[in-house]
């Protein structure tokens, strides 16, 4: 036997029979949506907008450039944008987030330094933590929370510790750089120490003391006075010993100008990260508003309850199809 047909019609004439249980079911869910929105903890999204400075503007090649002129550019490339994505999606930095933000007071799921409880902190953090580019070339950083102080809170904090990380990323290369140096340096200290001692002892006991070194390459030599067996070796030993003094006091010179250019190159006063819109605590919540649960809950609820009517006209219909 054929199944029975259920056209346009006869859709339309099983809707109006069952209008008034359509509008009821209807009525029904939009009051419960609009019952769970107002029942519901309200929660808060914060967010702040920064810019991504070049790192290139604090090297010490661009601070003290002076024999070349090359254009930088004041802000960060995609590579830089990049680097800071990466690094906000890290647990290195989501840890001290947390930590400076002190979760375990907000959430209190137990001491932080609790293996359990850190994992917890970790996952409320990423489910409601997000970063993103956009077409701007800025990042935007966002949180959301039962407290809107909270949620403004999370994302300055969240702000902050980017840029230190970002700025430790380059600043601790340099101040290594600089540590190295000095270390060289104090070499060079006690070699020119050691080499003055020499020097002064050559010319005392042979009575030299004429500036012979060759290495002081824009001073004319005098006169040296003196002479008889030996002297032209004291003159060779005091030559060899002065050139070498002279070139590690240039080097010495040579090193504490980069130790100066690599210490303000770690100035805190440069920033790396520019904020351009900062995080304020929002006066309402995010998400739908009542009005907008309702009629989403009311159109879910009128969807079903026709599927529902039709499949039951339907229904009936290849029964009594069958009976007869």
């Amino acid at each position: 036997m054929a199944a029975p047909s259920f056209d346009l019609i006869e859709s339309i004439r099983a809707i109006q029979k069952q209008k008034r249980l359509i509008i009821i079911i209807t009525v029904l869910a939009a009051a419960v949506g609009c019952l769970f929105s107002v029942v519901k903890k309200k929660k808060y999204r914060a967010e702040a907008r920064f810019l991504v400075n070049n790192p290139l503007y604090g090297d010490r090649h661009t601070l003290f450039r002076s024999y070349e002129t090359r254009y930088v550019d004041y802000f960060g490339g995609d590579d830089d944008l990049d680097r800071v994505t990466a690094l906000g999606n890290s647990d290195t930095v989501r840890d001290r987030i947390i930590r400076n933000c002190d979760f375990d007071k907000i959430y209190k799921f137990g001491g932080i330094s609790n293996d359990t409880a850190h994992a917890m902190y970790m996952n409320v953090f990423s489910k409601n933590f997000n970063l993103k580019r956009t077409e701007y070339k800025d990042i935007v950083v966002s949180y959301i929370a039962y407290d809107p102080i909270t949620a403004a809170g999370v994302v300055n904090m969240s702000v902050k510790v980017l840029e230190e990380t970002f700025r430790h990323y380059y600043t601790s290369m340099k101040k290594g750089m600089g540590i190295s140096i000095s270390m060289k340096v104090k070499q060079l200290d006690s070699s020119i120490n050691s080499l003055t001692d020499t020097l002064a002892n050559l010319r005392d006991k042979y009575g030299i003391y004429n500036i012979i070194s060759p290495a002081r390459q824009n001073l004319m030599s005098g006169e040296v006075k003196g002479g008889g067996k030996g002297y032209g070796k004291a003159i060779e030993e005091i030559q060899n010993v002065e050139s070498v003094k002279d070139q590690l006091v240039s080097d010495r010179a040579h090193y504490i100008s980069l130790m100066n250019e690599y210490s303000a190159a770690i100035s805190d006063s440069i920033d790396y990260l520019k904020v351009i819109t900062r995080a304020v605590p929002p006066t309402g919540p995010t998400g739908p508003t009542a009005l907008m649960t309702s009629v989403m809950c009311g159109s879910v609820g009128l969807f079903f309850v026709i599927v529902f009517v039709l499949f039951m006209a339907y229904y009936r219909k290849l029964n009594e199809a069958l009976k007869g």
